[in-house]
């Protein structure tokens, strides 16, 4: 729905330029550049392999299954279809609307923190029927924890903050913002599932201190400041 929303409104609405605009955004590889696919790929790496050091190694729970991974590198063919998986079950269905249409919007009424959170909450909520959906994460979570619950949306959205924070460093590259998506959930979720529920919770710690760091970086540099004013043109 928040892409195919999006991309209904950007049709009729947008002039040809700005249809132009958004659509280069979505899809040029040169505004994603090689240096921020590779902090992308690292920052969800580490923030994994923190996870499963304080979830297994010092809390003990049980080492995840990680079929896709084991999957992966019996058969490293399979390596597209997983990513296409990955690519297909976030980014494609939403980032034309949440980073291509709307957070625009959010920056030009709240500014970079309150417009990537206020962002970040309607994407945790608008996961909310999966709450009710067996076989959904989500779903485990309502049934063993309430604060596992709140905790999803949380994270969902310190997760917003650093998907803006490469918005801008990309120059609003659409692109590069599902990248920060699918990479997110294909290196700290499925290519560590199955993983109990505990592991899950510290993953989801992990992941909003990592992310919180990052947003203490953008409230604290005049560089990141200057980047902000410089690419946020939209002003409707």
């Amino acid at each position: 729905a928040p892409s195919v929303v999006a991309l209904f409104i950007v049709c009729m609405t947008y002039s040809k330029e700005e249809r132009k605009d958004y659509f280069t955004r979505c899809f040029n590889l040169k505004r994603m550049t090689l240096k921020w696919t590779i902090w992308t790929t690292l920052f969800w790496t580490i923030n994994a392999v923190i996870g499963l050091v304080i979830a297994v190694g010092i809390l003990k729970y049980p080492m995840p299954e990680m079929k896709w991974l084991h999957l992966m590198l019996s058969k490293p063919y399979l390596l597209p279809v997983m990513i296409l998986l990955s690519i297909v079950s976030g980014p494609l269905n939403e980032e034309f609307g949440w980073r291509g249409y709307a957070l625009d919007r959010l920056f030009c009424k709240f500014g970079f923190i309150k417009g990537a959170l206020v962002l970040g909450f309607i994407w945790g909520i608008w996961h909310l029927p999966w709450y009710f959906t067996p076989g959904q994460a989500q779903y485990l979570m309502a049934q063993t924890s309430l604060w596992d619950s709140i905790l999803f949306i949380i994270s969902t959205m310190m997760l917003s903050v650093v998907v803006a924070f490469v918005y801008i460093q990309t120059n609003r590259s659409i692109l590069a913002g599902a990248y920060v998506h699918m990479s997110s959930n294909f290196l700290t979720s499925q290519l560590l599932a199955d993983y109990s529920q505990q592991t899950a919770t510290i993953l989801r710690y992990v992941s909003i201190g990592m992310c919180l760091c990052v947003m203490i970086y953008t409230l604290m540099s005049q560089k990141f400041a200057e980047r902000y004013e410089k690419v946020t043109t939209y002003k409707k």
